[in-house]
């Protein structure tokens, strides 16, 4: 009996490791959409309302969700906090955060990093430009996202389970 337990203790154990890889994957999916969209609710602010940025910053990230809501918070909180430091310097804070709490690739942050030194010293129609284009970047990475999710995702999730039922198998 003690056997059987033990068994599928280790079974259920390899297969959350599996499934809390696998979930690395899809968060990392999930951000991206999130921040296409928040970009993109950033882009209707700045064009239509003529919104001061720390203010667009907050009514993006109260519309957003989970990290990418609070790395737009954080921005806002840098740019009311200390004026003088510029948006690039909130957008770097920002996203020093988004490093450490998110599930991004250095390639994602690097294409929101390009837009940091843009946002507040142009025009609005540049400002819209880039906003535009990082959208686009940001959604070709999350097509290539996708895809891995759907190849190595579903791959981590079986193969939790497989290595424990291995496992077991190899002991008893």
């Amino acid at each position: 009996m003690i056997k059987l337990w033990g068994g599928l203790l280790i079974i259920m154990t390899c297969g959350c490791l599996g499934l809390m890889v696998a979930r690395g994957y899809l968060a990392r999916v999930e951000q991206l959409r999130h921040l296409g969209s928040g970009l993109k609710m950033l882009e209707t602010e700045i064009r239509y309302t003529a919104t001061p940025l720390p203010l667009a910053l907050v009514r993006v990230g109260n519309q957003s969700g989970g990290v990418v809501a609070h790395f737009f918070l954080t921005v806002a909180g840098f740019l009311k906090k200390e004026a003088a430091v510029g948006a690039q310097a909130a957008w770097e804070g920002g996203l020093a955060e988004l490093k450490e709490k998110g599930a991004l690739e250095p390639e994602d942050l690097a294409i929101l990093h390009s837009l940091g030194p843009l946002l507040g010293r142009s025009g609005v129609e540049d400002q819209v430009k880039n906003l535009e284009l990082t959208r686009q970047l940001l959604g070709q990475q999350q097509l290539a996202a996708l895809e891995r999710n759907n190849r190595q995702g579903r791959m981590w999730q079986t193969l939790g389970f497989l290595l424990g039922v291995t496992l077991v198998l190899l002991l008893y």
